[in-house]
């Protein structure tokens, strides 16, 4: 499992490279050896860098979707493109709905369960390294 640690959260790790583990991710921002101050802004650079890497999984998808479109209809495979425009739009309705579970459920833990408290912030970055982890591990299969 790659390890995203406090000082690089993700940013060394190609967007295809081994698996995230949001586990190790909390752990260093959140352990004992990082000081308190630095834990909220660890933990939200943690985050953005998992949200930079999803955006180049995305990418690379639709490439792939894309690529569909020039291959040569045969029966029973994705092929030309109606095929490609059809998962195109099924993927981009699918990571839609993903974005808006992701906003709705991470921001509602600051807004609504923590009430801005002091640690809502920490909570919902972790929310979001958790959400984030997940999903790469799915369109990284």
């Amino acid at each position: 499992m790659a390890v995203l640690s406090a000082s690089a959260p993700a940013r060394a790790a190609a967007p295809r490279d081994k698996p995230v583990s949001a586990a190790a991710a909390l752990r260093a921002c959140t352990g004992k050896a990082l000081p308190e101050y630095r834990k909220g802004a660890c933990l939200d650079d943690a985050a953005k860098a998992l949200r930079e890497r999803l955006g180049a999984l995305v990418e690379r998808k639709l490439a792939a979707i894309a690529a569909v479109a020039t291959r040569t209809p045969s029966p029973g495979s994705l092929a030309g493109r109606e095929d490609a425009e059809n998962w195109r739009k099924a993927f981009l309705a699918a990571q839609a709905a993903w974005e808006e579970y992701f906003r709705r459920h991470c921001d509602s833990l600051y807004d609504f369960d923590y009430h801005g408290g002091s640690a809502a912030g920490q909570l919902a970055s972790s929310c979001k390294i958790r959400l984030l982890g997940a999903r790469i591990a799915e369109l990284q299969e």
